[in-house]
């Protein structure tokens, strides 16, 4: 009985000297102080000069102007630059590659599953580069490899921002694929790129299958290449995601189109290129958001020139100012929750989160202020992926995700968005800037 006595202590002092030691051997989570001369404050949309964040681990403690510093706090000082939430991108496709002469399709028939992940891993350090911490990812992803690579990322396997994703679009039974597609490819390739769906049952049907694979929202084809989501289809895909408290988004890029969506009771709609004021009066009404997929004048002058095309300046700000730059003036004009997406899939010889940063210039090219430009990609986007309080602010008890800006975003835009310092992540320092 002794020796079992002694047996018992002798084991129990084991286990309480190694969880000791390991308890010991837990590294302390680290401070960092970052000195802001220019901070974004995106809950009140607006600059303030002098603040101070402290950070400890992944998450924000305490923000003002001046702070008292814990011990061993490391100090980032940016007395010249600009500090803004980490940006998000609410319509990337990263598992996508066009070539500049090549159909859409072509990436699924040309590049297998391993090599778009493979280079969707360079894509999501280009992102984090720039100032992207999160992403929600849209489609055009094969069969759930947005989700594979999410979980990379959860596991930190490979670098990069967070995603959230839809899986496979769904669509009618053409898809997106054009009338010129090779019919004897026209279904495999259909198919392993989207779900395609005919009749309510089978909407809701292929909503429960993405909710079983793990995705993060759902998103339809308002219309596809010709066929339309029915009604009835539409009704059955909202009810069912929201039944599990997922969001839907539309592709939708006639105003036409976008109608029976609405009317379907969708959360959100993406591109909404040259839509009346009266229908983005309705979106606003019912609390639809809205992900404008536009570019900028520097992007168009860049596409000019790779596609070896003459162009002057002073049209092609007019040909902007009568697209784009109206329809982001008329989202405004309805007040409606705009979210910052750049729909980057083209391969033009450009890092993918630069080119993803024109989306953002050419909203401040249509006279959006640097304040509304940053809100969309920050707070807003924040709330589509109901992340409110957590991504998208600098304030206490937000995770830490923060980009430093070379220069003063407010008064120099354009030049400031695509010079960055730093690049923060859950209290990780991702990117820093080498020093010339």
């Amino acid at each position: 009985m002794i020796q079992i006595l002694l047996r018992c202590f002798t084991s129990l002092t084991f286990i309480i000297l190694f969880a000791h030691s390991s308890l010991k051997a837990q590294p302390a989570e680290k401070h960092y102080l970052l000195k802001a001369g220019l901070l974004y404050d995106a809950e009140k949309n607006a600059f303030v000069k002098g603040q101070q964040i402290l950070i400890k681990g992944s998450r924000i403690i305490q923000v003002g102007a001046k702070l008292d510093v814990p011990p061993n706090t490391q100090v980032l000082d940016f007395p010249h630059a600009t500090v803004a939430p980490g940006l998000i991108d609410a319509h990337t496709h990263v598992l996508t590659s066009q070539g500049i002469t090549e159909e859409l399709a072509a990436d699924a028939i040309l590049r297998s599953s391993e090599h778009r992940v493979l280079r969707a891993v360079k894509y999501l350090k280009s992102y984090l580069a720039a100032g992207f911490t999160s992403i929600r990812d849209v489609g055009n992803s094969g069969q759930y490899l947005d989700v594979e690579l999410r979980q990379a990322l959860e596991r930190r396997d490979i670098d990069g921002p967070r995603m959230f994703v839809s899986g496979p679009i769904i669509g009618s039974m053409d898809g997106q694929l054009t009338s010129g597609f090779p019919l004897r490819k026209f279904d495999h390739v259909a198919r392993s790129e989207q779900s395609l769906v005919s009749g309510a049952e089978e909407a809701s049907k292929a909503v429960k299958e993405h909710i079983a694979r793990g995705v993060d929202l759902i998103k339809i084809l308002a219309i596809g290449n010709r066929l339309t989501l029915s009604l009835e289809e539409m009704k059955a895909i909202v009810q069912t995601a929201h039944a599990h408290r997922l969001k839907v988004t539309a592709h939708c890029d006639r105003d036409w189109a976008a109608h029976a969506a609405i009317q379907a009771g969708v959360d959100g709609i993406e591109h909404a290129y040259g839509f009346k004021q009266a229908t983005l009066d309705t979106m606003a009404q019912k609390g639809i958001y809205v992900v404008p997929t536009y570019g900028s004048v520097d992007g168009m002058a860049y596409y000019r020139k790779l596609t070896k095309q003459d162009y002057k300046l002073d049209e092609l700000k007019k040909e902007f100012a009568d697209s784009w730059g109206k329809w982001v003036l008329a989202i405004r004009k309805a007040g409606l929750h705009m979210v910052a997406g750049s729909d980057a899939y083209y391969d033009i010889g450009v890092p993918r989160g630069d080119w993803a940063k024109q989306t953002l210039r050419g909203y401040w090219d249509a006279g959006l202020t640097p304040e509304e430009v940053l809100q969309s990609s920050t707070i807003n986007a924040a709330r589509i992926l109901n992340q409110t309080g957590e991504l998208g602010v600098i304030k206490a008890n937000a995770l830490a995700d923060i980009v430093v800006f070379n220069g003063d975003l407010k008064q120099n835009f354009s030049q400031a968005l695509f010079d960055v310092a730093l690049v923060m992540k859950e209290g990780r320092i991702e990117f820093q800037k080498t020093q010339p």
